[in-house]
């Protein structure tokens, strides 16, 4: 682990093999048998510095933050230019990090997605962000027309909203049907 200076900040980063700058590691933080698919990777490690800065300056901005699936390097999704500081801390981190310029901020998707939901629950069963943030997707339950449900959807958005998948959601309680 060194310690990196950001504006003023000192920040913790581990090097790849999760060791400090001399080479040793915390004997607390590997004490125990952990499976090695449970251990902290570089990877995970980087994903949750970035996450942890995004959440200590809150910036309306943001999209999210997603390890990329040959799981060597994190993405970052930001509407706009990235603050300084977090495009350093990036910089600093064990694996690439790489910036994806968004259309849309989470601050922008997700009032547009709750609001989708509560307002169609006849028809959609659950939305979200795109993984990408440029735009939202949903799932439809497994009696809505698909085809007929997106184009009244889309046609009454500004953001794009995209089809997922059918999704009834599991009754456990024998009370839930798509108009409750």
């Amino acid at each position: 682990m060194r310690l990196h200076r950001v504006g003023g900040r000192v920040l913790k980063v581990m090097a790849k093999d999760g060791a400090d700058s001399r080479g040793h590691r915390d004997p607390k933080a590997i004490s125990g048998s952990v499976p090695a698919e449970l251990m902290p990777t570089p990877t995970s490690t980087a994903a949750r510095s970035l996450r942890d800065w995004i959440a200590e300056n809150p910036n309306a901005n943001v999209g999210g933050v997603a390890i990329l699936r040959d799981r060597e390097a994190v993405a970052v999704y930001w509407k706009g230019t990235p603050p300084a500081e977090l495009q350093s801390l990036a910089a600093a981190q064990p694996v690439p990090v790489i910036f994806h310029a968004t259309r849309y901020s989470l601050a922008d998707l997700d009032p547009v997605a709750r609001q989708v939901l509560a307002d169609h629950r006849d028809v959609v069963s659950s939305t979200g962000p795109n993984h990408d943030y440029s735009g939202i997707s949903v799932s439809l339950w497994s009696t809505a027309p698909v085809d007929t449900t997106m184009t009244n959807l889309n046609a009454e958005s500004d953001i794009p909203i995209t089809f997922w998948k059918i999704a009834d959601p599991v009754d456990l309680t024998g009370t839930i049907s798509p108009t409750s």
